[in-house]
């Protein structure tokens, strides 16, 4: 999560969706705690015209639910809220790929314990199958956000904000999602399957189609 005072922003981090690149961009503008604040800014800090709230209260991948409890209702109606999501069978490749590449990851010696990425497939939608919405929407199903980005079309969406906000930032070392080709490599019609079914709502909720194979 990236709050920035100064452009009333909030920047909500789904994970393996390009929030690391992101981040780095917005850091300039962030208020990540008051040491780490510009000088313009602790003094509006100080002198009470900038809510004393900083990005590193937060754990990165914050959902705007959480957001909203905590934050003062002012701060979180005005601030500009925006996040992306990914198609979720290219974000499931890009989690299982990362799993299996960071040893520092929590989940690492799972994903290695995988034959292929058909039986992590099988075990994350049978016992860990998080949807990207609920970064994003509360528990009755209100979308929380003002902008949810789509990473296949991350630069020029985020250009489009930083037109908005007033921000300048480049987005380096970006990935590109997997073309479709590429996607054909992991997975087959049951695996298409699986992913259809576990994640139906972020399917229809953000627009997605399977591959088609």
């Amino acid at each position: 999560m990236i709050i920035s005072h100064q452009k009333k922003f909030i920047f909500i981090h789904n994970y393996k969706v390009a929030g690391t690149s992101i981040r780095h961009a917005l850091e300039q503008y962030a208020n990540l705690s008051f040491k780490k604040s510009r000088i313009v800014d602790k003094w509006h800090l100080l002198t009470g015209n900038y809510p004393s709230i900083y990005s590193e209260q937060f754990p990165n991948h914050t959902t705007a639910a959480s957001i909203k409890e905590i934050l003062p209702d002012s701060i979180f109606k005005s601030y500009f809220k925006f996040g992306f999501v990914r198609n979720p069978w290219d974000w499931q490749v890009s989690l299982y790929s990362y799993m299996l590449k960071e040893e520092g990851h929590y989940q690492h010696n799972l994903a290695k314990s995988f034959h292929n990425f058909t039986e992590y497939l099988e075990w994350r939608v049978a016992n860990e199958a998080r949807l990207q919405k609920n970064f994003f929407y509360d528990e009755k199903g209100n979308c929380l956000m003002d902008y949810i980005g789509k990473f296949e079309n991350i630069n020029e969406e985020m250009e489009a904000i930083g037109n908005r906000l007033g921000l300048n930032f480049n987005l380096q070392h970006l990935n590109k999602s997997r073309e479709a080709d590429e996607i054909k490599d992991y997975y087959d019609q049951y695996t298409i399957e699986l992913v259809n079914k576990a994640y139906q709502e972020d399917i229809v909720t953000f627009g997605y189609k399977p591959p088609v194979i």
